[in-house]
């Protein structure tokens, strides 16, 4: 009986997610079309349904939302799709913001020189709580931003000032994940998961600052229904995981790990027991 029950429960909540699937693409399709010019709905959907005529000095503001969206759209993609894991759901999308703020190279630089610094750190805290070593760390990381902008001042180099435009608290929660996957998975898997995170955030930075996709998104800002459409329909059909629980690191201890020991027991067999 209750096993029927739950067939029935699972059955309906995914008529239920077909249903809301269809609308996800339906409903923005619908107002894309009766935007079109040579409707005579046009001027009435064009007025509610578009913000072509936003301000300049607004869209800043309007391609920082964009990140979100998108960024969620990549993330997804890379952890249910390609089976990559990466420092969190929204760690990428924090970073990818980093690196429209002050540019790849530099935030990458500054970001891997914090992770060091963690690294190094981290087996000198002797804190008894996790809680208490993390926010250490945290402090620790946020106080690394003024490093640079005093070295900045001292040599008078302006790109090192640029480093303290670096969204803070995108450097903590990625300096978070990192010492915790650090503690529970080992060095090597927090680098593999900071490589696949960086590798999404570029993604996200590179699709978010195309020319011409934040006034399509602002012309049709229905799109981002379809965005949230595109995640459902890969979390439902595209859930592939091609390489899931891969890592090159691991892969390659163990391969040097296990050597050896084929080897030897390769020369054991080829011996007779007469040798």
């Amino acid at each position: 009986m209750n096993d029927t029950r739950t067939e029935i429960g699972s059955a309906r909540a995914d008529v239920k997610g077909d249903w809301l699937l269809m609308a996800l693409f339906a409903l923005p399709l619908a107002i894309a079309l009766a935007k079109l010019p040579m409707l005579p709905t046009s001027s009435v959907w064009a007025g509610m349904f578009s913000l072509a005529d936003l301000p300049a000095h607004f869209h800043k503001s309007a391609e920082n939302v964009l990140f979100v969206p998108l960024g969620a759209l990549v993330v997804v993609l890379f952890r249910l799709t390609l089976g990559l894991r990466v420092l969190g759901l929204f760690r990428p999308i924090l970073v990818a913001m980093a690196f429209d703020s002050i540019g790849i190279p530099i935030s990458l630089a500054f970001l891997l020189f914090v992770l060091v610094i963690i690294v190094v750190l981290r087996s000198l805290l002797t804190a008894d709580h996790d809680y208490s070593r993390i926010a250490i760390l945290l402090s620790l990381a946020s106080a690394l931003l003024f490093a640079p902008l005093m070295a900045g001042k001292w040599w008078h180099v302006d790109w090192l000032r640029e480093i303290v435009f670096f969204p803070v608290i995108a450097l903590c929660l990625t300096c978070e994940s990192f010492a915790k996957v650090l503690d529970q998975d080992g060095i090597r898997e927090a680098v593999w998961r900071t490589f696949t995170t960086v590798a999404a955030a570029s993604v996200i930075v590179s699709l978010t600052t195309l020319p011409g996709v934040l006034d399509l998104f602002l012309r049709f800002p229905e799109l981002l229904l379809v965005q949230a459409g595109c995640i459902l329909l890969i979390n439902k059909y595209l859930d592939l995981r091609v390489f899931e629980g891969a890592n090159p690191l691991t892969a390659q201890t163990t391969e040097s790990a296990v050597g050896p020991a084929v080897e030897h027991a390769m020369r054991v067999e080829q011996l007779s027991p007469g040798e």
